[in-house]
């Protein structure tokens, strides 16, 4: 046996009186979705086909919205009903557009929203309120995420569906998808959506489509730029007077502001 140094045998004898390195700690478990979320479905399922947004600021502003409706569910109770997305969330003067009709309006729009998302949270933000009509705008972002137009009308069927069966006499405003620009298919797409809504309604006495597109279209089926931000997808206050426009005779029709 190879006899040590004293050098080397100081140094054994230092790394034998060395203690170990403690264990590393366990990571944190993962904060379950419904915990911090109580506006999203805890197993991420949403009814419908299609999808959720992708853009990354959604779930954020679905939580924004969705609590501030939260607190105003009973504020806004047997008001017109404005449903929608960004287009829709975005109204800042909607108050002020039919303060002359005399009637409670009330903004459900949510930046981002796609069809399944909205008949996730129908109940909640739309028909818990006991509505005394609907305005409804959808369909964009879903087309956005490449769902085809038949599915988003399949949803929009559904939506449909439930709405009646909730309140079968209340009168409804179906606002056509507006036009955008960005993608060379979204012309053939949103024409055909707004065809496919067309029938989706058509057996409804109670529903007036809007047609919330040519009024804002180029005649390639791109959107105005005057009547639109820099996006081309989002309303400017130019878009917003033109839906208004569209809009006022058939609420002003329904005289739900009349004693």
């Amino acid at each position: 046996m190879k006899k040590l140094s004293p050098v080397a045998l100081v140094l054994l004898l230092l790394s034998a009186c060395q203690t170990a390195p403690p264990p590393p700690k366990p990571a944190p478990a993962p904060v379950a979705a419904a915990a911090t979320d109580p506006f999203w479905p805890a197993d991420g399922r949403l009814p419908g086909k299609g999808r959720s947004s992708s853009w990354v600021g959604f779930r954020a502003k679905n939580l924004e919205r969705r609590t501030l409706f939260r607190q105003r569910r009973e504020a806004d109770q047997h008001a017109i009903v404005f449903v929608g997305d960004s287009i829709t969330e975005g109204w800042q003067t909607l108050e002020r557009d039919f303060a002359d009709l005399h009637v409670k309006v009330a903004n459900r729009g949510i930046g981002g929203d796609t069809t399944p998302c909205l008949l996730y949270r129908l109940d909640d933000d739309v028909l818990a309120l006991h509505p005394s009509a609907l305005v409804l705008l959808i369909g964009t972002n879903d087309l956005g995420e490449h769902t085809a137009p038949s599915d988003i009308a399949d949803n929009l069927r559904l939506l449909h569906q439930r709405i009646r069966a909730a309140f079968p006499h209340i009168p409804i405003a179906w606002c056509l998808v507006m036009p955008r620009s960005g993608d060379d298919t979204y012309p053939v797409r949103v024409r055909e959506l707004n065809r496919l809504i067309r029938d989706v309604v058509s057996t409804d006495p109670l529903i007036t489509v809007c047609d919330t597109h040519t009024p804002l279209a180029l005649a390639d089926g791109t959107s105005k730029p005057e009547d639109f931000v820099p996006d081309r997808l989002h309303l400017n206050p130019n878009g917003y007077a033109v839906w208004s426009q569209v809009l006022h005779p058939v609420l002003a029709s329904w005289k739900l502001g009349e004693p």
